[in-house]
């Protein structure tokens, strides 16, 4: 009997393949004609003429296969087969804008194209070099996303968000891109943790570790597994983790066909959506140094919603605080008006109740006048103070506070929350205000034309005003209510709040607090 011939690979690729890819991996751009197109054709060969990253080229009837390798001192293998891929982008655009031209004169000429692509690393947990490869062509040929028909683009993608990631919905360049498309004319303000996430593979919890290696194994982007029960987090496993367990010297047959559950992290930092990015980085920061850059997992009403890297989160952090620090109020570093109308925008648009506190100091120019300028800014820090230490202490996660100027300050909070909050910052205040004035007994001070007024000193004065939710409202309407409630304030002795119902049933009620 005849042997049996053993391989599928042509054993010279292989070889290669294995020359090249300890460099930093290897990459394949895979092309499909489903139609025969001399143009598109002579496109690709022009192309394939001119990069000169490729090492190895394989047709079969339509299917192009072109592996591209780095050298030492180019960019990671992702972004060569990136840039490779644009520049096919731009010659297969000249045929389909020749496509068109041929069409206005009636001529039929179809171009229909299909692109993927994939990278391959050398396999760190025993696979065969085969398998690595096999599955680095598979994917390249399941992800193909890119589409030309009859001169007009069907479906657009950049190249890197058509790059494979393991059939697992990983996409990283184009979440990234995402995340700065969200977060672009975000000024100041926190963001929620949702804006960051992106998919992430995720396993159920009796998946075998040897699977999620063969992940790892074949993407060289992916960080970490999730583990779920019923799409709810249950746990995760990093890369690095598992690599180190399987690098022992009896890793391999100890873990390798055991349930991931069985080593996974049960322990992950799992958060809702809706927790601000730095709430979320202060609790990530607090893990243990063994987890520290563990992503964290993003739920939606529980279920598993996506993962963000601490980078990203880190990055984030640093755009919003780079962005506040420019418009912020220099004397308290509170935000200012720009922040203020994107915040009163934003509540407005989610359509749910909410308050708008406005606070501003009765007698500050009598009191600038006795006690100097440098008393008065430390009269005005002292009131953003109280509002940052009461909001803290009785407001809500999401509560805002900003600097509008001088003596006047804004806070939004919830409607279940403002009146207690109000009456808190009263009490404080008065508590506060006596040692501003150094030793000096005030019995009277001076309105603003120079009229002598019996008045203890300085008071507070706060504008609250609570919306339904309801009844239509612009960020226009609430300072001019606001500017009218103060002027009530103002013509009331002490410290008082004065309040304003915006609702179907009380719209306009107003209502004195001392």
């Amino acid at each position: 009997m005849n042997g049996v011939g053993v391989g599928l690979f042509n054993r010279d690729m292989l070889r290669s393949i294995k020359e090249r890819w300890h460099e930093g991996g290897i990459g394949v751009i895979y092309v499909r004609f489903r139609l025969g197109n001399a143009a598109a054709e002579n496109a690709l060969q022009m192309w394939e003429s001119e990069e000169k990253a490729i090492f190895w080229r394989q047709r079969l009837e339509w299917d192009y296969f072109f592996l591209i390798d780095r050298k030492q001192k180019d960019e990671p293998i992702i972004k060569v087969i990136e840039k490779a891929l644009e520049r096919l982008y731009g010659k297969l655009r000249k045929v389909v804008s020749n496509a068109e031209k041929e069409k206005e004169h009636g001529a039929e000429h179809e171009v229909e194209v299909s692109i993927g692509l994939s990278t391959a690393f050398p396999p760190a947990t025993g696979r065969s070099s085969e398998a690595v490869v096999y599955r680095m062509l598979l994917d390249a040929m399941e992800h193909s996303a890119y589409n030309v028909s009859l001169g007009r683009e069907r479906k657009e993608a950049s190249a890197a968000g058509v790059l494979s990631q393991a059939g697992y919905g990983l996409s990283a360049a184009a979440s990234e891109t995402a995340i700065q498309q969200d977060l672009t004319g975000y000024h100041g303000r926190s963001v929620r943790i949702g804006t960051l996430a992106v998919p992430f593979p995720v396993f159920p919890a009796r998946a075998r570790v040897s699977e999620v290696a063969y992940l790892f194994d074949t993407n060289a982007k992916a960080q970490g597994a999730v583990i779920v029960d019923q799409g709810r987090p249950i746990g995760i496993l990093m890369k690095e983790k598992l690599h180190q367990m399987l690098a022992g010297q009896f890793g391999l047959p100890l873990y390798w066909n055991r349930p991931v559950e069985r080593i996974m992290n049960n322990q992950p930092l799992i958060v809702d959506e809706q927790l601000s990015v730095e709430h979320v980085s202060q609790l990530a920061m607090a893990r243990e140094f063994s987890q520290l850059y563990d992503v964290v997992l993003i739920t939606k009403d529980g279920q598993m919603a996506g993962a963000a890297s601490i980078r990203s989160i880190l990055e984030c952090m640093t755009t919003l605080r780079t962005e506040a620090a420019r418009t912020a109020n220099p004397l308290t570093g509170l935000p200012g008006n720009e922040e203020i109308q994107l915040e009163l925008s934003r509540r407005i648009g989610e359509k749910e109740p909410f308050a708008v506190i406005y606070a501003d100091l009765d007698y500050f120019k009598w009191y600038n006048d006795c006690f100097g300028f440098g008393m008065g800014d430390n009269l005005i820090r002292y009131l953003g103070d109280l509002l940052r230490r009461e909001l803290d202490l009785l407001g809500g996660s999401d509560d805002f506070i900003g600097h509008i100027g001088g003596d006047d300050f804004i806070a939004v909070t919830k409607s279940s929350l403002a009146e207690s909050l109000c009456e808190a910052l009263i009490k404080r205040f008065d508590q506060g205000i006596k040692a501003f004035y150094g030793g000096v007994e005030v019995t009277s001070v001076e309105d603003r034309h120079g009229n002598p007024v019996e008045q203890e000193g300085v008071t507070l004065s706060l504008s609250l005003m609570l919306w339904d939710g309801m009844v239509p409202l612009v960020t226009e309407e609430i300072p001019r209510r606001a500017a009218m409630l103060k002027k009530q304030a103002k013509a009331l002795k002490g410290s008082i709040c004065v309040m304003d119902h915006i609702s179907g049933m009380h719209h306009g009620e107003e209502r004195n607090r001392n």
